[in-house]
């Protein structure tokens, strides 16, 4: 089973969407300056998710981290 790696504090998850919860649950100045790098802005990530339905931040933010934040293989 795959799991995602944070690519700036390496904790593992075991979904994209858990690691997106884990990232916006993180206020330190690395995990928002690799937001910026992939033109995300922590900001609005959460007015997006305090504002729309649907946890539209989330979903943002696990789509780019489907696609950026390393696979790892755990026994």
């Amino acid at each position: 089973m795959a799991y995602f790696k944070c690519p700036v504090c390496r904790k593992i998850t075991s979904t994209h969407f858990d690691l997106a919860r884990h990232y916006l649950g993180q206020t330190d100045k690395k995990h928002k300056e690799w937001l910026k790098t992939q033109d995300l802005s922590y900001a609005r990530l959460i007015t997006m998710q305090v504002t729309e339905f649907g946890n539209k931040g989330y979903d943002a933010l696990a789509k780019v981290l489907k696609k950026e934040a390393p696979e790892v293989e755990m026994p």
